[in-house]
């Protein structure tokens, strides 16, 4: 029996209490700092013995890569941190993401700028939860920069710039500290450096050559650190064989005896089959493969009968009938297309579409196609103001300093999602707090999240949420939904949502990183709900704020109609969201992109 710690002896029931406790805490620390300091989490950084494809010189081109296992990832950063000394851009983004697909062509471009300068990696979400969880993805687009097994920084959102300022300084960084693609250091060149500033280790000069063969930045990090100074480099002979083996393991494999398949077991297999998948992952598929005009190519002086000012529903509706009357209309639209695209939402009240096109995207693809099929142009930009005092009206575009001309504008910019603007909400954007379920509600997982909202639009993220999330909260000011009434029975009836009736959000907080709860006012006070992500769905605001001044509004920022599409401007026609207060339906909206589109041939006729 165990001597009581009263009569002088041990207390083994505290000893091992004690050893528990300092586990715990060692590998806590381990988990967040990592064994060799690096920061990001041990459980992301490994060597590069894993999956992958160290041959794999995309990087020297300026082609991006997408990494479909964790293991992949893992492996990328190793062997960049180890070997090449290049950092690594990683691009986590999701298909039914709207901004990811805007930012898409952008990360492309800048992969090619900055080739052999630069390694850009891109994760989907969707198909690798596991690497976008351990790198603690919040929102989506999100840009992780790392630098020798460090992350350097990071950033949500389509933000071109900033994804361009970030690369370029990291890149510098890389260039000041050394980068070593293609080079290593000779058995001869190391016992020389050795000669002259290590004499005891120049004998084992050739066996630590051996082992720095694929590490040739960390072995120049050491030896700068230890003699601030670093042996001379050479260029590294190339591998001409062939690269379907080309990983770590692979040679380790092809060194080990061969055995039957009969002779893996169940979980092996698996393995293997995600390792070679992971391996064939090379798609470049964010992007539509559509034809779009570039900006500097619409403007000058020739004057266009129509251009349309956004590339949803009604804009697009427009396009097709102005084609089709032979006006060859010009959309000017980022290439997201709304908030259909932009937020991947489903489409299941939109008449004759049905099946796989019934989503967002699928249903603004297919108007692309049939307007595009009748000699419409599309612009991939945006409008940054226009003036309409005169005729021809001048449209200013981002990336040109000429002006679009037009006889007449067909204004189908639409809405904005709107936020709440309480304390926290713009500190955890992109941290917990989204206003898009379809392009971040996989992030969340098996976790808890909250839904703000009464209308549709909440009822929608609701539902979507609860099929992947453990607990969805939803919170509404009122006492009833305003929701249609097959959305608000789907979700009354469903057993993972929970409902906070007459109950406002007072304000969000996390812990710096993420967010952790959210602070709800109520008729019995404030209240404290568990939330790893919370959902904003309160409507949305018309984006007219470029043309104040230039046209006239309503006091709620809604384009003002004179008649039918007619704006306070002649030859300047209104549709969808932007002019519309009540229903805004994706099926109403291309009504009235349809009757602006009448409008404006009516109006070219008879000026």
């Amino acid at each position: 029996a165990a001597v009581s710690s009263s009569s002088g002896g041990i207390n083994w029931q505290q000893v091992i209490m004690v050893v528990l406790g300092a586990a715990f805490v060692f590998n806590f620390f381990r988990e967040q700092f990592g064994t060799d300091g690096a920061s990001g989490g041990a459980s992301l950084w490994g060597n590069d013995d894993g999956e992958h494809n160290y041959k794999d010189d995309g990087y020297l081109s300026g082609q991006v890569r997408e990494v479909a296992t964790l293991d992949q990832l893992r492996g990328a950063l190793a062997h960049h941190s180890d070997n090449t000394g290049l950092p690594v851009i990683v691009d986590f983004f999701s298909h039914s993401c709207g901004p990811c697909r805007m930012i898409a062509p952008a990360f492309k471009r800048i992969a090619l700028e900055f080739k052999t300068k630069a390694v850009f990696l891109k994760v989907d979400v969707n198909r690798n939860y596991e690497a976008a969880s351990a790198c603690h993805v919040r929102g989506m687009p999100t840009f992780q920069f790392y630098l020798n097994k460090k992350q350097v920084s990071q950033f949500s959102g389509a933000d071109e710039r900033a994804l361009r300022h970030y690369t370029a300084s990291l890149a510098e960084q890389a260039e000041e500290a050394g980068t070593y693609v293609d080079k290593h250091v000779s058995r001869a060149a190391l016992k020389s450096f050795y000669e002259t500033h290590d004499p005891t280790k120049a004998n084992e000069s050739s066996t630590l050559a051996d082992k720095y063969a694929d590490k040739t930045a960390q072995l120049m990090r050491v030896c700068q650190k230890k003699y601030s100074a670093v042996p001379k480099v050479s260029m590294r002979q190339r591998d001409s064989g062939p690269a379907s083996s080309s990983t770590r393991s692979d040679q380790k494999k092809q060194q080990a005896h061969e055995k039957a398949i009969t002779d893996y077991s169940l979980e092996e297999l698996e393995a293997e089959v995600q390792r070679r998948r992971a391996q064939g992952y090379t798609k470049e598929d964010t992007e539509d493969d559509f034809p779009f005009e570039s900006a500097e190519s619409v403007v000058g002086t020739d004057v266009h009968k129509v251009v349309i000012i956004g590339g949803g529903p009604a804009g697009l509706s427009a396009a097709t009938y102005t084609a089709r009357a032979g006006l060859r209309p010009l959309v000017v639209a980022p290439a997201f297309g709304g908030q259909l695209l932009g937020k991947g939402v489903d489409v299941e009240n939109y008449p004759g579409v049905v099946g796989e096109h019934a989503t967002g995207r699928g249903l603004v693809e297919l108007m692309r196609r049939q307007a595009n099929s009748f000699e419409t142009k599309f612009v991939d930009t945006a409008v940054l103001g226009v003036k309409l005092e005169k005729q021809p009206f001048r449209i200013r575009v981002n990336g040109t300093n000429g002006d679009i001309l037009a006889q007449t504008v067909i204004l189908a910019c639409g809405a904005e999602s709107r936020w709440l603007q309480v304390g926290g909400e713009h500190d955890f954007r992109g941290r917990g707090v989204s206003v898009c379920a379809t392009c971040d509600g996989f992030l969340y997982r098996s976790k808890d999240v909250v839904v703000i909202g009464g209308g549709d639009h909440a009822m929608e993220d609701a539902l979507h949420l609860a099929r992947t999330s453990r607990q969805v909260t939803l919170v509404h000011r009122r006492d009833r939904f305003r929701a249609s009434k097959v959305l608000a029975d789907r979700v009354l009836g469903h057993a993972s949502i929970k409902i906070h009736w007459n109950t406002t959000v007072d304000s969000f907080h996390g812990n710096g990183d993420e967010l952790t709860h959210v602070m709800v006012r109520s008729t019995s006070g404030l209240q404290k709900l568990k939330a790893h992500g919370a959902f904003i769905a309160i409507g949305h605001d018309p984006q007219t704020a470029f043309l104040k001044g230039q046209i006239e509004l309503d006091e709620a920022g809604y384009i003002a109609l004179r008649s039918a599409t007619a704006t306070s401007v002649p030859g300047v026609f209104a549709a969808g969201d932007v002019a519309d207060h009540t229903y805004r339906q994706a099926a109403t909206a291309a009504g009235t992109g349809v009757m602006a589109a009448l409008d404006a041939e009516k109006f070219l006729n008879q000026h």
